[in-house]
């Protein structure tokens, strides 16, 4: 297979919000090559139906954006990193504003809506429930701009490069033109995005697998936080398992859930419909064990359907498109596997346990969420984390050499059938024992079906579907692993064996040098 190399000052794998806009700061002090294993328009971020959250008039403060951040990551958020987050948010939104982004108006001002855990008006949508496409082709169209950023979509970072000492760069295929290329960098940034996609039913794309996750580990970068995947209470429902994300925005505007028997069973809570996401999906998990139908419904027949089409474009159609009679039937939901809280322990500066590596987004670990993510936090993160990268990784002066590209990888297009069938069986074992209610005996059954898998795999190095097939095995085996070690409940981690939250909580680590092992 031919194989080149090149040589740039960022090198940024992933093109959702926080690579999209690493690449367009980046291209302030350098040469910058961004790297995506599909096209700019396939992120988690450009399907991200929430908002942005952001403090941005004075009926607000960055103190209440901080408490309703902490309160909803149940006691372990890392402060100094949410006090970041909400301070430095509002200047990103607010040049994001200045440079044109279309933000949704109402009466001349940019509309600030409410969504589940937020105590006030903060979070604003673009195109009504499409905020994240109308900011990944609002970036895409920055970073397009830039003549120093070239852009390689539909390439497979395969392996982190490293000197033994520092991260060099990546190694990648591109598939189109069934070529290799390394490209060696003094900085890689890792945005690839989650790993919920790793589950049945996800409102993430079919390539939020986890890959940067992997990559990582593999150069001996610190996991964190594995346990902690929340799950979006109101995806909408099908018979056979596809689904797409009813906003929360919705909710703000007044929608409400009802069980089967039509009961109003959020009525409960201080917050109704509008608590946190994890009370929310334990909350219809609970419903839907004690009924004969496996989801519930969103109502907004009380709604002035009209607005909402206005609000809600994108969205509203979608759900009429599904036979749905928005004025006299409930929306049919129920949760699904939305983003994970785990990802790569960083600093502050989203630098990671590895020189010359660092990670921003989904894939990063920062302890801002703690146990479970406020509403709209997510693309603030990507925001905030993605520039404070850039900006210490442009103190850096490591230099790379120019080393030999590799050759040593290899497509065997036979394998394609067997790696979707494992992708199928790994997504039932996820689903079925580390979904929303966990214990100790599924735990272990997860475990123990995953090492079947693992052993039925035949060992071909850098073969592209043996990468990604050990690749996903190891995170699903690790999500398990932290699944089983936390013994106790809090915020999107529930076990049924373990209901109380413990007076302390660490976080849990893995490593590839010292990674932790537990008796199955």
């Amino acid at each position: 297979m031919n194989s080149n190399t090149s040589i740039t000052d960022f090198l940024i794998i992933g093109s959702g919000a926080a690579g999209l806009h690493a690449a367009w700061h980046a291209s302030q002090y350098g040469n910058v090559t961004l790297v995506t294993k599909s096209s700019l328009e396939a992120s988690s971020s450009y399907w991200a139906q929430g908002g942005i959250a952001a403090v941005l008039n004075d009926q607000d403060s960055f103190e209440s954006h901080k408490n309703d951040t902490l309160e909803a990551g149940r006691g372990i958020c890392n402060k100094q990193a949410v006090d970041i987050l909400v301070k430095e948010g509002a200047k990103r939104v607010q040049e994001l504003i200045e440079r044109g982004m279309p933000f949704d108006m109402e009466n001349g001002d940019i509309e600030l809506g409410l969504e589940g855990g937020h105590s006030n008006r903060r979070v604003l949508h673009a195109n009504g429930a499409a905020t994240g496409k109308a900011l990944v082709e609002f970036l895409a169209e920055l970073v397009q701009q830039q003549s120093n950023i070239k852009v390689l979509e539909h390439a497979f970072a395969y392996e982190l490069c490293t000197d033994g000492e520092q991260c060099t760069g990546a190694s990648t295929y591109l598939y189109q033109e069934e070529q290799l290329l390394t490209v060696q960098s003094p900085v890689t940034i890792l945005a690839t995005g989650g790993y919920s996609g790793l589950y049945q039913r996800s409102t993430n794309p079919h390539t939020s697998t986890g890959d940067g996750l992997w990559l990582g580990y593999n150069i001996g970068a610190t996991l964190r936080d594995l346990e902690f995947i929340q799950f979006h209470p109101t995806a909408f429902y099908t018979g056979d398992g596809s689904t797409f994300l009813i906003s929360e925005a919705v909710r703000g505007e007044g929608a409400r859930l009802f069980n089967e028997a039509g009961e109003r069973f959020m009525a409960k809570y201080s917050q109704q419909e509008l608590a946190p996401r994890d009370i929310v999906s334990q909350e219809i998990f609970r419903q839907i064990q004690h009924q004969k139908t496996d989801h519930v419904y969103l109502d907004v027949s009380h709604l002035d359907i009209d607005k909402l089409r206005n609000h809600f474009p994108t969205l509203i159609r979608r759900i009429e498109e599904q036979g749905i009679d928005l004025r006299n039937k409930g929306i049919p939901v129920a949760p699904a596997a939305h983003y994970c809280i785990g990802g790569i322990e960083t600093d502050l500066h989203a630098r990671t346990s590895i020189e010359g590596l660092y990670a921003c987004g989904e894939v990063a670990a920062t302890g801002i969420h703690g146990a479970n993510r406020l509403a709209s936090n997510s693309l603030l993160e990507c925001l905030v984390f993605s520039k404070r990268a850039v900006d210490v990784a442009a103190e850096n002066d490591i230099s790379v050499d120019k080393q030999t590209a590799s050759t040593e990888f290899k497509v065997d297009d036979e394998q394609e059938s067997s790696f979707t069938e494992l992708q199928q069986q790994v997504a039932e074992l996820l689903s079925n024992y580390v979904g929303i209610r966990r214990s100790k005996e599924r735990l272990k059954k997860a475990l123990k079906e995953l090492e079947v898998l693992e052993n039925k795999l035949t060992p071909v190095d850098n073969e592209y579907y043996y990468l990604r097939s050990k690749g996903l095995i190891r995170i699903a085996k690790l999500i398990s692993r932290s699944a089983l070690e936390r013994e106790e409940s809090r915020g999107v981690h529930t076990r049924s064996d373990f209901p109380e939250l413990q007076p302390s909580s660490a976080p849990i680590h893995y490593q590839k040098e010292n990674l932790k092992t537990l008796s199955v």
